[in-house]
């Protein structure tokens, strides 16, 4: 399992991280799940720190993306997944800057 992976699964239990005094992995939560989980969380939390760091403290525990991220977007503000019969196919102006959940979300390293 990735760090990601990890932190996300970690984050669907209401858990959440963030960089203390003197590089310390303070998780917030449940008792009862910190405690469920304080192993993992041990085993990785070298790794937990790095990648906090590496996006800012919490940017990078946040899954949503915009379409405009997304290289499945086409000139046309549709969607190159929908084209395949499986989703909408156009998407509203409006809508394209809102940070969303999408299981067709593919990186793209240029903006549209």
């Amino acid at each position: 399992m990735q760090i990601s992976e990890l932190i996300h699964k970690l984050k669907a239990e209401n858990l959440t991280f963030e960089i203390g005094k003197d590089d310390h992995l303070d998780v917030i939560g449940k008792p009862s799940k910190i405690d469920e989980y304080a192993t993992v969380i041990r085993e990785h939390k070298t790794a937990i720190l790095k990648a906090l760091k590496l996006e800012g403290n919490y940017p990078f525990l946040d899954d949503r993306h915009a379409c405009l991220e997304c290289s499945n977007l086409t000139h046309l503000n549709g969607c190159k997944q929908a084209k395949r019969g499986q989703f909408v196919a156009m998407i509203q102006a409006n809508a394209l800057d809102i940070p969303h959940r999408c299981e067709r979300f593919r990186v793209n390293a240029t903006l549209h």
